[in-house]
């Protein structure tokens, strides 16, 4: 599940060091995902060490490590809030150097202890808000892949072409979808959570068809779970995400979401 910071203010603009050639022309990069038990993951290079990371949209920091990831010392301790409401002791890694795909990032994301009591089975880290922001992108579980773009250039025609709003909840992205009933839920969209999760009291709404802008979505069953999140009703993970591809504008707050073949 993820951390819910406060909100992420600053805006960098993110380049990628692409060496002797770029990836393509519109300068974009395709990360190849592997989805393991519900979770999208990528492999990176930190530091010259191989490491295994989460893309965690549900994650506020830009790059979070494991505890014992850095040399004894070197972390400095900060503070932060959980999505449950719990206060949790992460603290700022030194990192010089973050290779993606054969591509070092520029500028290198600013690190941080991975303050998780139970991580996942062979996952070094997570790749979060904080750098996910930075460039617009597309999420494709099928396709297996996660491509990102200048921030100012158009996306793929596979995106569609009608966006739909989303807005932030600390760092956490989230959306308003309408139940049959009229009932508008407000939920998470955390590539980081491995199931559709929806608090009790919401539960009988997300059984019918929920819709984004009137755009009917198949966001997959929930599990009911005891949220204690001001003003978020749920999250969307693995079941909505293994559905559909969502392409992703941050700095214009817009969303596009396509079903995807069964």
């Amino acid at each position: 599940m993820p951390s819910l910071g406060p909100a992420l203010i600053a805006c960098f603009s993110l380049a990628f060091v692409l060496g002797t050639a770029r990836a393509d022309d519109a300068g974009s990069l395709t990360l190849p995902l592997q989805v393991e038990g519900g979770l999208p993951l990528v492999d990176a290079r930190i530091d010259g060490r191989a490491a295994r990371l989460l893309l965690d949209t549900g994650g506020a920091a830009a790059l979070a490590l494991r505890v014992d990831w850095g040399p004894a010392g070197a972390a400095s301790a900060a503070v932060t809030q959980d999505a449950q409401g719990q206060q949790r002791i992460n603290a700022a890694l030194p990192v010089g150097e973050v290779v993606l795909a054969g591509q070092s990032l520029v500028p290198v994301p600013a690190a941080q202890t991975w303050a998780k009591a139970r991580r996942p089975a062979g996952v070094d880290g997570y790749l979060g808000w904080g750098w996910l922001r930075e460039r617009r992108w597309m999420l494709d579980y099928a396709a297996g892949r996660l491509q990102l773009f200048d921030p100012q250039a158009a996306l793929p025609a596979a995106c569609g072409t009608a966006p739909q709003p989303f807005r932030l909840l600390g760092s956490l992205p989230v959306v308003q979808l309408r139940a049959a009933d009229g009932q508008v839920l407000t939920l998470g969209l955390d590539t980081g959570a491995t199931r559709n999760v929806i608090r009790p009291a919401a539960a009988a709404a997300v059984a019918g068809p929920l819709a984004l802008d009137g755009q009917v979505l198949a966001v997959g069953g929930f599990v009911t779970v005891p949220l204690q999140v001001p003003g978020l009703d749920g999250f969307l993970g693995q079941d909505f995400f293994s559905r559909h591809r969502v392409c992703m504008a941050p700095a214009a707050r817009q969303l596009w979401v396509q079903p995807l073949a069964p």
